[in-house]
């Protein structure tokens, strides 16, 4: 791909950079426009006066000078006295996309760096190289400690992985004999402020969110056409009604995979969990989909800070300080995610707990072969309401908390770190639920013995493929396993989901 113009990047252009290592070139035309507005904010600062993070210390040290010949160092020690993070790594496609995203930031001029900075940056995502970045859960404002520790690789410092094992990044640059970049006035403050890494964690978190869903409303059809529930609730024409984009995509897509079947002469009302499926599915689309318009937005922006602006509209030129690295509203949307899919995930823990009461089921009272000598699978309905309850726990507000640090210079934070590793592990937990559901309903279905719509019927033969019939009461565990790992693969969901089969498993993860 070849960037040659600023908001040029798209989702999918993102995707194959950043997952699928596609190759990235950067037009002359705009390297050179780079180049003019670096020399612009150089000549201005030859006029005098202090500027922040390039003479000046940071934060509360801004009060403090640094000399001409000291500048150079400054800005190398900007990224390795902020490399202080410890924790699980951040996956590859994450570190990527960091990358990436700080590459288009700095096209726009703004920042002020250099277009061999912007170079280095391309040729390092083109040459595979991969910087190991704790995942640290930071107080710091913004996003200075993961991307010190991403770009301190680009002096020679810290760790890339080579294999999948760390090498010291002085030792790969020379491999590739490419030499530690010598970093210019303000590129060392550049690269770390912005806020490229909230993106770049959003993007993994939504793809699998979206898989998931989709995975969560087969499984609910599936129960619902199981226990032979009306199909009367999830009518399309119920979701016009409504008029809610998310819950009328759930609507259509159960009934495609009703095929036309399921119950809809008068029946009794099935349990509530079952009714209102639309309803909480459509309302986490809903939720997912303002994150994907969010990130869409973030993907174009610049958020540097301070940014280098012309005088225009009655302001001066000069550097302007941002708040932009402050992710404030994508934290949010991930936020909301969390809380959305939790409740997916209570729906998933009340249609097994349905599955194992016949007065509900209208099958053998735990899904048991021969009810008394056999237990049943109640082991696995217990197993969801201990993922349910982490899962709840974790959704609790993570951004609400602001610190004060750098004695009270940075007094407000965004947690994104901090919210994007609980959603993942929410998404773990629903992930593992839905496997959880999944092997009740091979059970309850060869129980049944009901033939099914023919989308219904393809996915359940998919998942009795690895899980033998459970003719007597065995460990579970590893039919689990293979169903998470099916789950993972997105075999049953090829088509719905927007990016369903397009990433492989391990790659939509934002943590390693």
């Amino acid at each position: 791909m070849i960037l040659d113009r600023l908001g040029q990047l798209d989702l999918e252009d993102y995707r194959r950079i950043a997952f699928d290592h596609e190759p990235l070139a950067v037009g002359s035309q705009l390297l050179a426009a780079v180049d003019a507005e670096r020399a612009a904010m150089l000549a201005h600062l030859d006029g005098g006066g202090a500027a922040y993070g390039i003479d000046t210390g940071l934060g509360y040290l801004i009060s403090h000078a640094v000399q001409a010949e000291d500048q150079a160092a400054f800005q190398r020690s900007i990224l390795l006295g902020r490399a202080a993070g410890i924790g699980p790594p951040l996956s590859a496609p994450v570190v990527r996309g960091t990358m990436l995203l700080r590459l288009a930031g700095f096209l726009s001029g703004r920042a002020g760096v250099s277009a061999g900075l912007c170079r280095f940056i391309a040729d390092r995502l083109n040459d595979g190289w991969v910087p190991v970045v704790p995942a640290a859960v930071s107080g710091a404002a913004g996003e200075t400690v993961p991307l010190a520790h991403l770009f301190e690789t680009f002096v020679g410092a810290g760790a890339v992985l080579i294999d999948g094992h760390a090498v010291a990044a002085a030792d790969a640059l020379a491999a590739r004999a490419v030499a530690p970049y010598e970093l210019g006035a303000k590129e060392g403050l550049a690269l770390i402020n912005g806020a490229p890494l909230a993106p770049a964690l959003g993007v993994p978190l939504a793809l699998r969110a979206e898989a998931l869903l989709e995975h969560a409303t087969l499984a609910g059809t599936l129960a619902v056409a199981v226990i032979d529930a009306s199909a009367r609730p999830y009518s399309a024409r119920v979701g016009e009604l409504k008029g809610d984009p998310g819950q009328l995509r759930v609507h259509r897509r159960i009934c495609e995979l009703l095929d036309g079947g399921g119950r809809w002469e008068p029946a009794l009302q099935a349990p509530v969990s079952l009714r209102v499926i639309p309803q909480v599915h459509g309302a986490a689309f809903a939720v997912l989909e303002h994150l994907y318009e969010q990130l869409r937005r973030e993907l174009r922006a610049v958020t540097d800070s301070p940014l280098y602006m012309h005088a225009a509209d009655g302001e001066p030129e000069g550097l302007y300080s941002t708040g932009g690295f402050h992710a404030h509203a994508l934290t949010l949307a991930l936020e909301a995610l969390a809380i959305a899919l939790v409740h997916v995930l209570n729906l998933t823990e009340k249609h097994l707990h349905r599955l194992l009461d016949s007065r509900f089921s209208g099958l053998t009272e735990q899904l048991a072969r021969q009810p008394g000598r056999h237990s049943g699978l109640v082991i696995l309905h217990k197993q969801v309401i201990g993922l349910a309850a982490e899962a709840a726990t974790l959704a609790s507000p993570a951004s609400i908390r602001a610190v004060d640090a750098s004695t009270g210079q940075e007094d407000f934070q965004a947690h994104t770190v901090l919210v994007a590793r609980r959603l993942e592990q929410i998404l773990d937990d629903l992930e593992l639920g839905l496997a959880y559901e999944l092997v009740a309903l091979r059970q309850a279905h060869d129980l049944s013995g009901r033939a099914l719509p023919a989308p219904l019927q393809e996915a359940i033969g998919t998942v009795a493929e690895i899980v033998p019939e459970i003719a007597e009461d065995r460990s579970l565990a590893d039919d689990v396993e293979r169903v998470r790992g099916l789950i993972g693969s997105r075999a049953l969901v090829p088509e719905a989901p927007r990016y369903a089969g397009l990433l492989a498993d391990e790659s939509v993860r934002a943590f390693a």
